[in-house]
């Protein structure tokens, strides 16, 4: 079973980061990790325009090379580590000893993708905050988060921003599994993450009845899921029998792999985003939700949209977006 070794907290040192770089410490300290801190943000050169009032933002070519430029880094980097220190005090969480500081002038998604590219090291996890935003925000400029999660191929951890997370650690875990090869590594991650936090883990399954009995006859025309072909013959409790039998194995395999046995089974019967959504609104206990990235096609995510992108954009709670990379 894979640990944790190496994490990356991503942020741009505001509001909506700090609980990002709070969880990102304290994990940090829990899995006796090395840390990674990546502190992004955009510079340009202010130059003067006659046509407007103001000082007009432009991109300059080899603003790297720039004198302005490396000052510009050297004050970035001082208020780097100057933050951590302060959030540090406020919050009374130690800064990792085995902590770096990384400094990219570009947004968040573009920095971390170089940052995966460059490290020597491998990262294990991400840590990234949540930034809170209307729908039609999310649909003309996305979500960072969600971006980062996609394209790095990493496990991700998405913290919200709201002050109730500031003291966040796991105090019990939900894990969505889907019975089969695809949420495997999300359970494993689910069962490492519990056993370090010494927290409950509750392993949860939800099957659709009407999509139970499907084929995939013209799923390849059309780029959807499944097309219903024949009438249900099993009844909902003899596929509920089933599915119990299935997930309990699931248990005791990561029971026997980890040694860790405060892990719990449960099926429901419903649509999966929604039912998830209900039980972490339901049980306050639970606050962590561990999925499973799915490898979706971008065509695919653009017609029909993600399970994983929509409880993304729903849910409340800590999100950790599990990625065997």
């Amino acid at each position: 079973m894979q640990n944790i070794k190496n994490i990356l907290c991503v942020t741009d040192l505001s509001q909506v980061s700090i609980n990002a770089e709070l969880a990102a410490m304290r994990l940090t300290q829990m899995f006796d990790a090395r840390m990674t801190v990546l502190s992004c943000g955009q510079h340009y050169l202010h130059e003067p325009n006659k046509f407007l009032n103001d000082d007009v933002v432009q991109p300059k070519d080899n603003i790297a090379q720039s004198e302005e430029y490396k000052i510009f880094l050297e004050q970035k980097t001082l208020e780097t580590h100057d933050h951590f220190k302060k959030i540090s005090e406020r919050f009374h969480v130690k800064i990792p000893e085995n902590i770096e500081y990384k400094i990219k002038l570009e947004n968040e998604v573009t920095a971390t993708i170089d940052i995966l590219e460059e490290q020597s090291n491998h990262i294990d996890l991400i840590i990234v905050g949540k930034q809170q935003s209307s729908f039609w925000e999310r649909i003309l400029f996305g979500s960072p988060a969600k971006e980062i999660a996609i394209e790095s191929k990493v496990s991700t951890l998405i913290m919200p921003s709201s002050e109730e997370w500031s003291s966040w650690v796991p105090i019990g875990i939900l894990a969505a599994s889907a019975l089969n090869e695809t949420s495997e590594f999300a359970e494993e991650m689910a069962a490492l993450f519990a056993a370090k936090a010494n927290c409950p883990l509750l392993l949860l399954h939800v099957f659709d009845s009407t999509t139970t009995h499907l084929d995939m006859n013209i799923s390849h025309i059309f780029p959807i899921d499944y097309i219903p072909s024949q009438i249900q013959t099993d009844t909902i409790d003899e596929i509920k029998s089933q599915k119990t039998e299935e997930i309990k194995k699931i248990k005791q395999n990561l029971q026997n792999k980890t040694g860790f046995m405060n892990i719990s089974t449960q099926i429901d019967v419903g649509r999966v985003g929604d039912d998830i959504l209900k039980l972490l609104k339901k049980d306050k206990n639970k606050n962590l939700l561990i999925i499973g990235a799915r490898g979706e096609s971008a065509l695919k995510r653009f017609f029909l949209g993600s399970k994983t992108s929509s409880i993304e954009e729903a849910c409340l709670v800590p999100l950790l977006v599990a990625q065997k990379n």
